[in-house]
């Protein structure tokens, strides 16, 4: 099993949640999801996944852009149309809690 470390700036914060895991496993996405956080603040759930999804992907856009010498646009619109499309024609089943 290959894990990341946390990010070093969570230690500092004793209110550091986990919010997502996802795991490439046995040909397929494992992800564990830490949902009623927001609800339990008041807040609408949706909408906050949705923020952070956009969040998330900009920082995937960021270090495809570092890595590959892209800029962060180019990125954030193949990943926009490669998320658009997988919502619209899923290329595989979802299963799970």
């Amino acid at each position: 099993m290959k894990a990341l470390e946390p990010p070093t700036t969570v230690a500092s914060d004793p209110d550091a949640t986990e919010l997502l895991r996802l795991w490439a496993a046995n040909k397929k996405l494992d992800v564990s999801i830490n949902i009623g956080i927001y609800e339990a603040q008041g807040l609408d759930e949706a909408k906050a996944w949705g923020i952070i999804i956009s969040n998330f992907t900009r920082h995937v856009a960021r270090a495809l852009a570092q890595r590959y010498g892209k800029s962060e646009e180019q990125e954030t619109a193949v990943i926009r149309d490669s998320y658009l499309r997988e919502l619209n024609r899923p290329t595989s089943a979802i299963t799970g809690d």
